[in-house]
């Protein structure tokens, strides 16, 4: 029986039976440590900052033995491919254990700068104590437990715990204690490192526009939450000790009164703890020249005298904490205007003409 040869023939791909083109993906490049390490090395040069051969295991393992931390395994790749020789940067090989154990301490005597002359504390420490040096020593204590911030240019700092990639960058000064960058490609990316005659310029960051998007696959796309350290940036406050704001709005209240007056005492009180500068908050509540006092003769004086009064106080009040950088939603909140503006708005027909169109005006 012969045998029957058959033919198969082969169909064209149906291009609707094509697997769909996937979505472009952002460029990630530097898929190890030392392609970037050397990388950022080289760009570092190229600002004509000193790079010096990068630390040795026998290095690294001497500096961890001597001041109890492990590099955080993003910043020990750097430091192996260059250790940067500015005056700007640590320099973890020529400097003596003295001045290396200054700038690891350096974030503890910051905050406690922070505490001491600017009243600087949270909530989750407990009640502050009254004397400076109990508000030392708890502070203290509490950071013998947090993990040791290690310096890796001026007053930045990145967390030796977790020992793992992508720890978040803080700037921590006598002023304050932030989170600046996500980790420490994002941060090498958000700063500037321009020098003018020789030195640094102050500290900058670059506008978000110019970033450099090309970022290691490696890098942390939020900030990881570091034990202390988080809750500090976070919520850290300067605590201001009240008393009477004597404004416009307090005459004819008693002091720590629900109504008006009471709600723009808090808003005075919580700028102030916010860090603003009383000055300032009295510029921005338009207080200077408006405010009573002992002074009864003093020209601008002013009494609010009746709800339509208070509504044009309210009003320009509501346009400065705008104009300063305020939400409408923060605004609305703090001065418990909740329903007003909507009935406002809706009087007047059109919001270009409501509780927020007042810009130039002055009420003293």
């Amino acid at each position: 029986m012969a045998a029957t040869a058959t033919t198969t023939q082969t169909q064209p791909p149906n291009s609707l039976l094509r697997a769909p083109k996937r979505p472009p993906r952002s460029k990630l490049v530097c898929f190890s440590f030392a392609a970037y390490s050397k990388t950022l090395i080289n760009h570092l040069k190229s600002l004509n900052i000193p790079i010096l051969p990068g630390l040795t295991d026998q290095e690294f393992s001497s500096i961890e033995s001597n001041f109890h931390f492990t590099f955080p395994p993003d910043l020990r790749s750097i430091l192996q491919e260059g250790l940067p020789a500015d005056p700007s940067f640590p320099n973890w090989r020529s400097s003596s254990p003295q001045q290396l154990n200054i700038l690891l301490n350096l974030p503890f005597l910051s905050l406690s700068k922070n505490v001491t002359l600017h009243n600087f504390w949270l909530d989750s420490w407990g009640p502050k104590p009254s004397d400076s040096n109990e508000a030392l020593a708890l502070v203290r204590k509490l950071l013998q437990t947090a993990p040791l911030l290690v310096p890796i240019y001026r007053n930045c700092y990145i967390p030796s715990t977790p020992n793992m990639a992508g720890n978040p960058v803080f700037y921590v000064d006598g002023e304050e204690v932030r989170i600046l960058s996500f980790d420490i490609s994002r941060f090498f990316q958000e700063v500037e490192f321009l020098r003018k005659g020789g030195v640094f310029k102050p500290f900058m960051r670059k506008k978000t526009n110019s970033v450099n998007k090309n970022v290691p696959a490696w890098a942390a796309t939020a900030a990881r939450r570091i034990e202390f350290w988080t809750d500090v940036a976070e919520r850290g406050r300067k605590m201001v000790a009240r008393g009477a704001t004597r404004g416009w709005w307090s005459r004819g209240e008693t002091e720590g009164g629900a109504g008006l007056g009471g709600c723009l005492d808090e808003v005075y009180w919580r700028l102030r703890e916010g860090g603003w500068r009383e000055e300032d908050v009295r510029e921005m509540m338009m207080m200077d020249g408006c405010d009573h006092n002992d002074n009864k003769g003093k020209s601008g004086n002013h009494l609010v005298r009746d709800a339509e009064d208070a509504a044009l106080h309210v009003r320009f009040l509501s346009v400065v904490l705008l104009r300063a950088g305020w939400t409408r939603e923060d605004v609305v909140y703090s001065l418990d205007l909740h329903g007003v503006t909507d009935d406002d708005d809706e009087d007047n027909g059109d919001e270009e003409h409501g509780m927020f169109s007042y810009a130039e005006e002055k009420p003293c």
